[in-house]
C-alpha cells in the first residue's frame, strides 16, 4: 500500500491557468499562441465571449473555453474566475472589468497596450507598432514568436478552385468596395475557372446579395453568418485562397494555413497585427496617409477614399493566384 501524503496530492494536481480575451475575433485567434503555449504543463481555461468558443476548440493543446455571455462585467468576469480556481491568470483584455475581475488573484501577466505609441504611428511619426501576438506572448513570460495555429478539420478532396472573398464589415474604409469584389470575382472566374465564395456577417447579407447580382454568375456561393464563427471558420478552411480586409476572417484564414491576401486600406501593417513582409499583403501604393484610423473608421479624412477606390480588380485577382504559385 502506497501512503499519499497532502503534499503528494497538491503536487499532482494538475496546473491550471485562466487566460482572459473577450473580443474581438483577430485578437482572440492571435491569443492562440499563448494558450498553447500555457497548455504544455497544465490545462488553459480560456475565458471569452460566447461567439467565439469555435475559436477556442480549434487550438491545439488542453484548453478549455469558459464563456462570459452576457455578463462580461466585474463581478460576472469575477465569478468565472472563482469557479475555475486558477494557479495563475494573463489578462490579455486589460480593461476596467478584467482589471477589477483579477484583484488579489495570482496575476502572471497583463496585456500593456501602448497608447502613445499607437497615436504617433496613426500620427506618422512612428514607424509601427509590436506585433500583437508577440506582444500577447510577452505579457505571459514568453520570448517565443510564434504565428498563430488553429485546427484545420476540412477533409474534402475538390479539384475544383475556391476562392473566398470577404464582403462588407464593421467599418466602411476598412472593406473592399463592391464593384472591385465583383470585377475580381468575374476575372478569377472566367480566366481561372475559380468557385467564387463570398463571406460576411448577417449585417452583410444584403451587400453580399448585390454583390452576388451584379457579378452575374453561376459559380458563387455566399455565407453571410447563419452558423455565426463556426460556420465561417468551416467556409474558410474550405477554400484554397481568400482575399479579405484586415480583419478577424483574415486572422482565421492564416491561422487554419489557408493562403489569405490581405486588402489594407485604411489601416496597414505598421498597426502591429500582421507582419510587413508578408507575401500576402495588397495596398495601394504610396499613400502617405495610411493608416489613417485604428479600426478602419467609416469616413475618409481627405474625402477620396483612394485606398479602396484605387484598387484594381485585376491586379487583386493576378495577386491571389500568385499566392497559389499560378
Amino acid at each position: 500500500m502506497v501512503n499519499i501524503s497532502y503534499s503528494m496530492i497538491c503536487s499532482l494536481r494538475v496546473n491550471r491557468t485562466a487566460v482572459i480575451r473577450l473580443h474581438s475575433l483577430g485578437d482572440v485567434v492571435l491569443a492562440q499562441p499563448v494558450a498553447s503555449e500555457l497548455s504544455k504543463t497544465g490545462e488553459v481555461f480560456f475565458l471569452t465571449s460566447e461567439e467565439y468558443e469555435p475559436v477556442i476548440a480549434r487550438m491545439p493543446g488542453n484548453i478549455h473555453p469558459v464563456l462570459a455571455g452576457s455578463d462580461t462585467g466585474p463581478a460576472g468576469l469575477r465569478k468565472l474566475i472563482g469557479k475555475i480556481s486558477p494557479d495563475s491568470v494573463v489578462d490579455l483584455q486589460n480593461n476596467f472589468a478584467s482589471r477589477v475581475a483579477t484583484l488579489g488573484k495570482p496575476l502572471r501577466g497583463r496585456f500593456h497596450m501602448d497608447r502613445k505609441l499607437r497615436k504617433k504611428v496613426l500620427d506618422h511619426s512612428a514607424e509601427s507598432m509590436p506585433m500583437r501576438a508577440q506582444e500577447f506572448m510577452t505579457s505571459a513570460g514568453f520570448e517565443q514568436d510564434c504565428d498563430p495555429v488553429l485546427d484545420n478539420n476540412n477533409e474534402s478532396d475538390s479539384e475544383g478552385l475556391r476562392v473566398g472573398i470577404v464582403t462588407g464589415g464593421r467599418w466602411h474604409l476598412k472593406s473592399i468596395p463592391i464593384e472591385v469584389i465583383s470585377e475580381t470575382s468575374k476575372i478569377l472566374s472566367d480566366i481561372h475557372g475559380a468557385d467564387i465564395v463570398l463571406l460576411g456577417g448577417r449585417e452583410d447579407r444584403e451587400l453580399i446579395l448585390r454583390t452576388t447580382e451584379s457579378t452575374v454568375s453561376d459559380s458563387i456561393e455566399v455565407y453571410s453568418g447563419e452558423e455565426g464563427v463556426q460556420g465561417l471558420i468551416e467556409s474558410i478552411e474550405k477554400l484554397d485562397v481568400l482575399i479579405s480586409p484586415d480583419s478577424g476572417p483574415a486572422h482565421l484564414a492564416s491561422a487554419l494555413g489557408i493562403p489569405v491576401l490581405v486588402v489594407f486600406t485604411s489601416t496597414s501593417p505598421a498597426l502591429g497585427f500582421w507582419r510587413d513582409d508578408r507575401k500576402g499583403n495588397y495596398m495601394v501604393s504610396n499613400l502617405s496617409c495610411r493608416p489613417c484610423q485604428r479600426h478602419g473608421g467609416n469616413s475618409c479624412p481627405n474625402g477620396t477614399e483612394i485606398c479602396r477606390k484605387g484598387i484594381l480588380p485585376f491586379h487583386l485577382a493576378e495577386k491571389a493566384m500568385e499566392l497559389l504559385g499560378t
